[in-house]
């Protein structure tokens, strides 16, 4: 992104023709985001293909009301979220941001922030009333985000990824209500 070039970013719902290029953001956002942070066999195991399958799959499980957003350049998607009802049980939280990729070019331009309300409004009006999200510890970049959106760092655990230890941070919100841009 060149400095000063006024770029309006548009947050939408996604479109089913939009997964092919929401999967090849995650991808792209996850290999770069996450090489030395897990295995590198995880990382060149990745495949657009598969992606978006994933995508489909979590998408079709209506019981989870999930929902996924976008964010959109003028030109093409830089970014997505998803949530739904939660996956898993954490303490009382009872939705999940599953996920938010942006691609680096976009950083620190309100793209994350504006995704995160949009996907807390939505959980809101499907009535869920708090959220969490997992993070890897190693991802200093995600986890001083999901501070500054007021995200409490609730526990920390320990999963094995191709035969490696990670950690993962859970932050949550007990309110949805300071998410979302009313």
């Amino acid at each position: 992104m060149k400095l000063g070039v006024s770029v309006i970013i548009q947050i939408r719902e996604m479109k089913q023709s939009d997964l092919s290029t929401i999967a090849r953001v995650n991808v792209e956002v996850f290999r770069e985001t996450h090489r030395g942070i897990v295995p590198q066999a995880f990382i060149a195991d990745l495949s657009y293909e598969r992606a978006e399958q994933r995508f489909r799959r979590m998408l079709a499980k209506k019981e989870r009301k999930a929902a996924l957003f976008v964010a959109e350049d003028g030109y093409s998607i830089i970014g997505y979220a998803m949530g739904g009802l939660a996956r898993e049980k954490v303490q009382d939280f009872d939705s999940e941001l599953y996920g938010i990729y942006i691609l680096p070019t976009h950083h620190g331009m309100g793209v994350g922030r504006n995704l995160v309300s949009a996907i807390a409004k939505y959980l809101k009006e499907h009535n869920a009333h708090s959220m969490f999200v997992v993070v890897f510890s190693d991802n200093m970049s995600a986890r001083n985000f999901y501070q500054a959106l007021g995200g409490q760092k609730v526990y920390v655990r320990t999963i094995e990824l191709c035969g490696e230890n990670i950690q993962e941070v859970i932050y949550g919100w007990s309110s949805l209500d300071g998410l979302f841009h009313k």
